[in-house]
């Protein structure tokens, strides 16, 4: 590949002014992301999220905690600033508290426990709960009424 011309030492090919990450770098990057709220559909969410940036190794699944409010993201230590920043932004978007962390020891180069989005509350209430009213039973079962007797002619 030709290198890009200059001016002044600034590439002009470069469209952004941010330092942009390459799609190679995204996709080399695996994440793990638990829903740790115990709110149907956030991890699938966040999944979605992160998709769009441009990171594509992504696994979804519960934590074994469902009372998380703050969100936790924690990077492998190989994983490089750029991508720390895009995803810390990222989180901090749409949750409430991130809480940012590094290891060495885990599989994945980001696991992200999520926690409350802005604007959320701990634990929605049951509202849509999938029990039946009681009152759509009794009405169903045979009436006690034995079928009508013949009258006995007078």
């Amino acid at each position: 590949a030709l290198p890009s011309p200059t001016v002044g030492g600034v590439a002009t090919s470069t469209p952004a002014p941010t330092p942009t990450l390459s799609p190679a770098e995204r996709k080399d990057i695996s994440i793990e992301i638990q829903n740790g709220t115990g709110i149907p559909g956030e991890a699938a969410y966040l999944q979605g999220v992160l998709k769009t940036l441009g990171y594509s190794d992504i696994k979804v699944g519960n934590a074994e905690n469902q009372d998380a409010t703050k969100t936790t993201v924690t990077f492998g230590k190989s994983v490089p600033e750029s991508i720390k920043k895009e995803i810390t932004d990222k989180l901090e978007g749409v949750y409430k508290d991130v809480e940012v962390k590094t290891s060495s020891t885990q599989s994945v180069d980001v696991l992200i426990v999520s926690g409350l989005r802005k604007g959320a509350t701990v634990k929605p209430s049951p509202t849509a709960s999938p029990k039946a009213s009681p009152t759509a039973s009794p009405t169903a079962s045979p009436s006690a009424s034995p079928s009508p007797t013949p009258i006995p002619p007078l």
